[in-house]
C-alpha cells in the first residue's frame, strides 16, 4: 500500500513538472536580456508557449500590450512597434506565466557574415595578432554597444534556433568577438551616436 502511494505521488509530481515545463514561454536565442531591436520598425518577436493559449507582449517604451494566440503546437509570433534609438527598456511576455527581458536597447542592428576574415577574433589567433587590439579591448566598455555571435553549427535540416547570447561591450567579451565586425560596428556607432547591436 505504501509503495502504491509513493508511485502515485511520483506520477503526479512527474505530470505536474511536465505540465509546468510545457507552460513556460520559450524564446529563440536571438531574444534575451541585453538585446538590441531595430529602431523605428515593426519588429517580429516569436516563440513557444502552451498550445492554443493567449500570449501578450508588453513593451516598456510605450507601455503598449500586443496579443496573439499560440497555435496547436504552441508556436506564436507577433510584431511590436519600436521608437527612435534609446533605452534600456524591458519587454514582458506572458501566457499566464511571465517572462521578462531586461536591459533591451533600441537602435541599429547589423549582421556581419563571412569566413576566416570575419572569424578572426579581436584578440587575434596564435602568432597572428590584430594591430591595435590591446588598446581596443582595454577601452571597449560601451553601454551603447551589444554583441551577438552565432556559434558555428551544421545541419542538413532547417533549424528554428541557434546557440548564442547577447553580451555587453566590455573587455571580457570583445576579445573573442570578430575583429572586423567590432572595428566596423564601433565606427558606425560613434558616427551615428545611437545604440548598436551586431
Amino acid at each position: 500500500m505504501i509503495k502504491n502511494i509513493s508511485k502515485t505521488k511520483s506520477l503526479l509530481l512527474f505530470l505536474f513538472i511536465s505540465f509546468q515545463s510545457k507552460a513556460d514561454i520559450k524564446l529563440p536565442s536571438i531574444f534575451g536580456d541585453n538585446m538590441v531591436l531595430q529602431q523605428k520598425e515593426s519588429v517580429a518577436i516569436w516563440g513557444k508557449s502552451t498550445p492554443e493559449k493567449n500570449v501578450t507582449v508588453t513593451t516598456s517604451w510605450n507601455n503598449k500590450m500586443y496579443s496573439t494566440k499560440s497555435d496547436s503546437k504552441g508556436s506564436w509570433k507577433l510584431k511590436v512597434q519600436t521608437p527612435s534609438a534609446g533605452g534600456p527598456y524591458a519587454i514582458t511576455i506572458s501566457d499566464g506565466k511571465t517572462l521578462k527581458l531586461n536591459d533591451v536597447l533600441i537602435g541599429e542592428v547589423w549582421v556581419f557574415s563571412g569566413q576566416s576574415n570575419m572569424e578572426m577574433p579581436l584578440k587575434g589567433f596564435l602568432n597572428q595578432p590584430v594591430i591595435g587590439s590591446n588598446h581596443t579591448i582595454a577601452t571597449s566598455k560601451n553601454k551603447s554597444i551589444r554583441l551577438f555571435t552565432v556559434k558555428q553549427d551544421k545541419s542538413l535540416v532547417q533549424k528554428d534556433d541557434f546557440d548564442g547570447k547577447w553580451l555587453a561591450s566590455e573587455p571580457e567579451n570583445v576579445g573573442n568577438f570578430s575583429a572586423t565586425a567590432y572595428f566596423f560596428g564601433q565606427m558606425i556607432q560613434r558616427s551615428l551616436d545611437v545604440q548598436f547591436g551586431f
